[in-house]
């Protein structure tokens, strides 16, 4: 069931509102359909730290009171202290309304941003998956977002009371005493100086951390991955080494992080300390000159002291804020990627599919300096038609059928499906009239009704049954303790290589597909194995156009037509027996899988593809 962020593009989930090469503005804008709340937020926290803002200036008011003394002075205090007392009250209502208006707020940004980078995922191409590791972008999607997170809350939090604290004590001293304000003041430019002098050094020191634990991420995450090669060639000591390995790296960097954060902040107090401490001295001075009163050099020196703290808030912010930058510029590496697959807007593929599929003159390299991987390729594939790809590893066989399912776009040249040029139409309409059956089958953590259906509405049993009888699987099923309902485990750990194979034949039959496509589906399975799912290939691909790509010459006994792929180019096509007798490209490839070494070798060939 689609939820409305599946629903909505990431450009408008984000609305063009992330810019990484401005973290700053790129936070403001995440909470642009938020503004109303978030100043509403503001306003009640403002309301909500009267009491905390006004005490030094209630306390001096007390002081002054008990030093003049006279008759008045315990009415003046208890006025004092009620005004004080009512102020107290709102408190707890204010600060809950706060909170939920803020944590609203920032629970809806997370929600929007993390749904914007799945919607990005989606539509990123393959070639973009060549270069991250999953691992990695988990850790976008979930320690980034929450950097990005903990930031704010540092600057609703402490920032924001930092500068409340900032505002409420300039204005008070302007009023009562000019001179301490402008004393006041110079703590400002001191904070500043501090930041400048480590910004730099966050900033490297972050980005690192970052850096180092998605490695870690992605160690672990291949670490779990290997554990049954791991295990099997006894190689336990030499993988817990290099893993730990990694576990030391971040280890020191996060020493490295933890003394330069520390460093900072015990900087920070040294240094507004002696600002505090001259602040004690200044203020005795007036009031031994009679500038100020007693009461008023008590309020001054409690102000300045939350001054100080207020000042060392903002600096505390500053890791946090490095921390978000840093997070910002990681999901831009996500969310401004290129290249994309666009299909908003694009006609949709016809319904239902013909099947005929069309290489006009197609060229295809790969990127990073690598070799062409297709060249001058021109093919007609007809509706209906079985065509199999054969040839040694590197020839193309896979790239050309990424070009025909729209996950590559040609260099040169044209992919047609029924008159159609690829990239002019949405491919998620195309996919979906689709099956696919690759070498590894991929499952999920749920039923095996789940994993056969998924994406698809509700089917009914009996239409199910049907077609897992014709992926040959029926029976099996029928065998398990909770039938279609059984759940299969992590990755189907619970399922052979033969049975996650006819689960992926039976996927792609409830979809009932126009064009089917097998990549190596039998290179991996044992005699019977292979035997029952070929047996349900033969059902999935009748009367569909069928591409098949194989190393095992026993998957394309049934192909029209095979295509002979060498060193990017097409140098052979035709019917089996007809490529057998020219004894070329496809006749060396057939004695080399049958035993007999290269052409010429031995005796007579021997018709390997039955």
């Amino acid at each position: 069931m689609e939820t409305s962020a599946r629903n909505a593009p990431w450009e408008k989930l984000l609305d063009g509102r992330f810019d990484s090469t401005h973290p700053g503005r790129t936070l403001w804008r995440l909470f642009d359909d938020q503004r109303g709340k978030v100043f509403a937020a503001v306003t009640l926290y403002i309301i909500k730290q009267t009491p905390a803002s006004l005490l030094p200036l209630a306390v001096g008011m007390i002081v002054d009171a008990l030093t003049t003394g006279g008759a008045g002075a315990l009415r003046r205090i208890l006025w004092i202290a009620g005004g004080y007392f009512l102020l107290l009250l709102q408190n707890p209502f204010v600060h809950t309304s706060f909170v939920r208006l803020m944590s609203g707020s920032l629970r809806h940004m997370q929600f929007n941003l993390r749904s914007a980078l799945i919607e990005r995922l989606q539509q990123l191409s393959i070639a973009f998956y060549e270069e991250k590791q999953s691992s990695a972008l988990q850790t976008k999607i979930l320690r980034d977002v929450d950097a990005i997170d903990g930031l704010c809350r540092h600057l609703m939090h402490t920032g924001l009371n930092g500068l409340l604290v900032i505002t409420y004590v300039t204005i008070i001293a302007l009023v009562k005493q000019p001179l301490l304000a402008l004393y006041f003041l110079v703590t400002v430019p001191a904070g500043v100086a501090l930041l400048k002098l480590f910004d730099r050094r966050f900033k490297a020191q972050y980005q690192a951390m970052r850096i180092e634990t998605e490695q870690m991420n992605a160690r672990v995450g291949e670490m779990l991955q290997m554990l049954p090669v791991t295990r099997a060639h006894g190689l336990e000591s030499i993988e817990t080494r290099d893993v730990r390995s990694v576990f030391e790296r971040i280890r020191d960097r996060g020493m490295q992080v933890d003394t330069l954060t520390e460093f900072f902040a015990s900087s920070s107090w040294f240094t507004f300390m002696l600002f505090q401490l001259a602040c004690l001295v200044f203020s005795a001075w007036l009031v031994v000159h009679h500038r100020i009163s007693v009461g008023d050099a008590v309020m001054y020196h409690t102000y300045f002291g939350m001054l100080i703290g207020a000042v060392q808030q903002f600096l505390s912010v500053f890791p946090a804020l490095a921390q978000g930058a840093d997070a910002v510029h990681s999901l831009g590496e996500v969310l401004e990627a290129e290249p994309v697959e666009r299909n908003e807007g694009k006609p949709l593929a016809p319904v239902p599919l013909r099947g005929e599929i069309v290489f006009e003159n197609v060229d295809f390299s790969y990127p990073r300096g690598r070799e062409v991987a297709l060249r001058e390729i021109s093919l007609h594939i007809k509706p209906g038609e079985t065509v199999a790809f054969v040839g040694e590893s590197g020839a193309g066989k896979s790239t050309l059928v990424n070009l025909a399912i729209g996950f590559r776009q040609p260099a040169a040249g044209r992919v047609l499906l029924d008159g159609c040029d690829l990239r002019e139409l949405d491919l998620r309409s195309y996919r979906r009239q689709i099956g696919v059956v690759p070498q590894t089958t991929l499952l999920f953590d749920g039923t095996l009704r789940e994993n056969v259906t998924y994406g698809l509405d509700t089917i009914a049993d009996d239409a199910l049954w049907k077609i897992l009888a014709d992926a040959n699987l029926a029976e099996f099923v029928h065998r398990l303790p909770r039938g279609l309902d059984t759940p299969l485990g992590e990755s189907g750990a619970q399922l052979s290589g033969g049975q996650r194979q006819r689960l992926a034949i039976a996927r792609a039959l409830v979809r009932n597909p126009r064009l089917v496509i097998l990549d190596e589906a039998t290179s991996a399975l044992d005699t019977e194995s292979e035997r029952l799912v070929q047996a349900a290939l033969v059902r999935l691909t009748q009367g569909r156009t069928t591409l098949i790509v194989a190393h095992r010459f026993s998957t394309i006994r049934h192909a029209q037509r095979i295509v002979v792929l060498h060193g990017g180019k097409i140098v052979e096509t035709g019917t089996q027996d007809e490529l057998m007798a020219r004894q070329g490209q496809f006749y060396q490839l057939a004695q080399l899988q049958s035993g007999h070494g290269p052409a010429g070798s031995g005796g007579p060939p021997e018709r390997v593809v039955q």
